[in-house]
Formats: C-alpha cells, sequence, structure tokens
C-alpha cells in the first residue's frame, strides 16, 4: 500500500529547519511523521474509515476482517449488506433499459457491493474468483480463505487439541501466556467453540508457571474467590496486577542504590553487625 504523505508537510519540515538545525537536536523525541503515518494507515487499513470500508491484505486475516467489514456495510452501505445476504437476481440482462426505481435501487445496491468488495480485498486473493453476483462472490471468497467443509472440521479439531495442551511456555512471561491464550480464545470463538467460564478460569489456573510463588498466589485466589464469582476477565486481572507486584519486587530487591541511614538516624543507634 502506498504510504499517504501530506504534501505541505515537506513545506513546514523545510520551513521549520531553515537557518538553524539545532531544532533537529532538540526535538529527539518527536515521533517520526512516516512512521506515525504508516500505523495510522494500517488502523484505518483494519477497521475502514466513514467511505472506506476494511481491507483484507492477507488470506489469514480473513477470519478477523469479515465481521469488521459486515458491520461496516450495515453501518454505511445497508441496501448492499442485504444484497450480500440475499443475493442479486432480477432476472434480466438488459439493466441499462431499467426504469421502476425501486427495481433500480437494488441493482445499484448490488453494483455498490460488488464494487465495495473488490475494493476491499486484496486483487491477487480475489482476482481469480469467477462469480454470478454479490452473494456468489461472498460465499466464494470464504471458501478460499477458509477453505471447505472438511478444512474446517480440521482446523476446530486442531482448536480444541490446543486448547487442551495450552500452558505457558520455556521462559515465557504471565503477560505473554495471558496475550497467547486471548488469540487462543478469540480464534475459538470464531469458530464456534465456545468453553464455559469454569473451563476458562481453570486452564489459566493450569497453565501457570510451577514457581511457587504462581502456585501460593493461585492457591489464594481459589480460597478467597467464590467459583461462580471468578470469570476469566477477574482471574486475568488478578494475575497481571500480582505480575506487577513481582516486578516491583525484584526491582526493589536488586536495586543499586544502598540506604545510608546515617543521613537520617544516629550513629549511635545502629546496630552493629
Amino acid at each position: 500500500m502506498e504510504e499517504f504523505m501530506n504534501p505541505f508537510s515537506e513545506m513546514y519540515a523545510f520551513a521549520s529547519n531553515g537557518g538553524d538545525d539545532s531544532t533537529n537536536r532538540t526535538n529527539e523525541n518527536t515521533p517520526n511523521t512516516r512512521k506515525t503515518l504508516t500505523e495510522a494507515l494500517s488502523v484505518e487499513s483494519a477497521y475502514g474509515t466513514y467511505n472506506k470500508p476494511p481491507k483484507l491484505l492477507a488470506i489469514e486475516d480473513y477470519n478477523r476482517w469479515v465481521k469488521r467489514f459486515e458491520e461496516w456495510l450495515k453501518a454505511f452501505a445497508y441496501p448492499s449488506w442485504k444484497s450480500l445476504k440475499n443475493g442479486f437476481n432480477n432476472g434480466r440482462e438488459d439493466f441499462e433499459n431499467m426504469s421502476e426505481s425501486e427495481e433500480i435501487e437494488y441493482f445499484v445496491a448490488e453494483q455498490k457491493c460488488l464494487a465495495l468488495i473488490n475494493q476491499s480485498v486484496r486483487e491477487d486473493i480475489i482476482s481469480l474468483i469467477d462469480y454470478s453476483n454479490a452473494k456468489d462472490l461472498w460465499d466464494k471468497l470464504q471458501k478460499k480463505c477458509v477453505g471447505t467443509a472438511e478444512i474446517i472440521k480440521n482446523k476446530k479439531k486442531l482448536l480444541k487439541k490446543e486448547f487442551d495442551l495450552f500452558g505457558c511456555l520455556k521462559n515465557e512471561s504471565v503477560p505473554k501466556m495471558i496475550e497467547r491464550f486471548g488469540h487462543l480464545k478469540l480464534e475459538l470463538a470464531r469458530h464456534g467453540i465456545v468453553f464455559t467460564q469454569e473451563e476458562l478460569v481453570d486452564k489459566l489456573f493450569d497453565s501457570l508457571p510451577d514457581e511457587m510463588d504462581w502456585q501460593y498466589f493461585a492457591m489464594m485466589i481459589k480460597n478467597t474467590i467464590e467459583p461462580s464469582v471468578l470469570t476469566v476477565d477477574l482471574l486475568i486481572e488478578k494475575l497481571e496486577s500480582h505480575e506487577l507486584e513481582i516486578k516491583k519486587a525484584h526491582k526493589v530487591n536488586h536495586s543499586l542504590y544502598h540506604q545510608n541511614v546515617e543521613l537520617y538516624y544516629p550513629k549511635s543507634l545502629i546496630q552493629k553487625t
């Protein structure tokens, strides 16, 4: 994707640097403009804008993209979304001769839907798909990105197995493990695989490192919070809070600064060792 650069930004940058380059030295911490724009464009591609739908740039992102695209259509092109879900077939080919306003509206919504899909999906993903209408294109795009029913079935089996085997990896921090767990949970939900709160909580407990500190903390939570109240979100909040306490304690214990008690405490009262 080409990066969009404000043509005036270069002009202002030149003007601000004229005569003195001290500005560059004093503003070293100023975020790089190009980097900021790249990040903004990345967000725009993922979520869309008022007049641009979200973009599908990689097949593996299809499951995330498809929901965002449909939500965008509902919000900004509802007639096209109806055409996408119901299909378009008025039994005629001479579209240039249509005269009834309702018929024309249906046709325009269909053509707009096709244009939006083609605009949103990377060309090499969609270019070889042969379709008759927007719904047909939509269904074939799903089959290409997600796979056949057999592939989906196998993917679900693998995801369930991954959930069963999930645990903290070697040298992995608990926050990173929680982040991985969140991605797995999201992927399971996308494939219609649902676990109860109790199952999710138990899996997180079982995935904690074997260090005594974490095991004692897990036991404390189990003994102080009723199972009916303990949700996976609450458990994650507790685990992340405990991780911060561990880091804080480690920082204090390994600080290079040594106390200078004589600054505020009589030397005669200091116990000799």
